[in-house]
């Protein structure tokens, strides 16, 4: 039986909700997309389904997005299909086949919900994946944040099944008889992802059966401390800044770990650790003088660090 312990704790689904769910017509997400419908009237809510054709698997992700459209049409639930070139956009932009499918799903939830006047957007993170993005974000030398994984709620975007594992959703599915289609992609070892899902977590797992909720309880950790340091940066800036300057003895006052969120909120959050030591040594100096980092220049004026400047 699946829980809705995380759905109250964080509130994701107030009566009255009009909810879209993001639905690939995979495992996770058939089984996201009938436990809300088998919600829908305990919590008052009204359901929507979309689906984002990624046109990466030819006739495989077209067949996909007609298994989605049926379900939804049994279920009496609207589903709106959105198709794309991820591997153009990936191209022109530079960017990685998961990223780039990654940013023009959200644009297309974001649209869909716009259109369709839903204020809550709901996707099928599991626990499995957040340990997976944990590890993926170790590998890559992040922080806090990174270490805090998934969310489970960011503005809009709901993860009701963050708190579930993978396994306890193939039982729940086939208790229902839900059906549902695989995405051959998943079974290969061309992604990070997945090479960290069927290399890596069964390794962990031989080690600590419960590494999966393990993982879990040290990101909810993190994701707190997270916020609490956020939230001290966030008053700093209320008090501080001016016309999009601080002081710069004031942020020298703080510990690193609020001075550096501080920063990443004036300079954006992919401000790297390096720029950020490199923000703090500037603050130091006492002379006029300016500072470039990608996307901007940051003037050091009269004890005070001007963020945003133009030349």
């Amino acid at each position: 039986m699946m829980k809705d312990d995380l759905i109250r704790k964080y509130n994701m689904l107030p009566s009255g909700s009009r909810v879209l769910c993001a639905v690939s017509g995979g495992a996770d997400s058939m089984c996201l997309l009938h436990w809300l419908f088998s919600l829908r009237e305990e919590y008052g809510i009204t359901l929507f389904a979309a689906h984002y054709e990624h046109g990466l698997r030819g006739e495989e992700s077209l067949r996909d997005a007609r298994f989605t459209e049926a379900q939804c049409a049994a279920l009496g639930i609207p589903c709106r299909v959105g198709h794309g070139d991820v591997a153009s956009f990936a191209a022109a932009r530079k960017l990685g086949t998961e990223d780039a499918a990654r940013t023009l799903r959200y644009r297309f939830l974001e649209e869909t919900a716009e259109a369709c006047g839903c204020d809550r957007i709901a996707t099928a993170h599991t626990l499995d994946d957040n340990a997976e993005t944990v590890l993926m974000n170790l590998c890559r030398g992040a922080g806090t944040r990174g270490l805090a994984g998934i969310p489970p709620v960011r503005g809009r975007l709901i993860r009701p099944l963050l708190a579930t594992e993978r396994s306890e959703i193939t039982a729940y599915l086939t208790e229902h008889g839900i059906a549902h289609v695989e995405d051959s992609s998943n079974q290969t070892d061309d992604y990070t992802r997945n090479r960290i899902r069927h290399q890596v977590i069964p390794l962990l797992k031989e080690e600590n059966p419960s590494f999966l909720r393990g993982v879990g309880r040290t990101a909810e950790l993190l994701r707190e401390d997270d916020d609490c340091l956020c939230r001290e940066a966030e008053a700093f800036l209320r008090e501080h800044c001016r016309d999009n300057a601080i002081p710069a003895k004031a942020l020298l006052r703080l510990e690193p770990a609020v001075a550096s969120r501080v920063l990443r909120s004036l300079c954006g959050s992919g401000v790297s650790m390096e720029r950020t030591y490199a923000l703090l040594n500037f603050a130091k100096g006492t002379e006029r003088g300016v500072l470039e980092i990608p996307g901007q220049k940051i003037r050091r004026e009269k004890g005070r660090l001007f963020f945003g400047v133009k030349d």
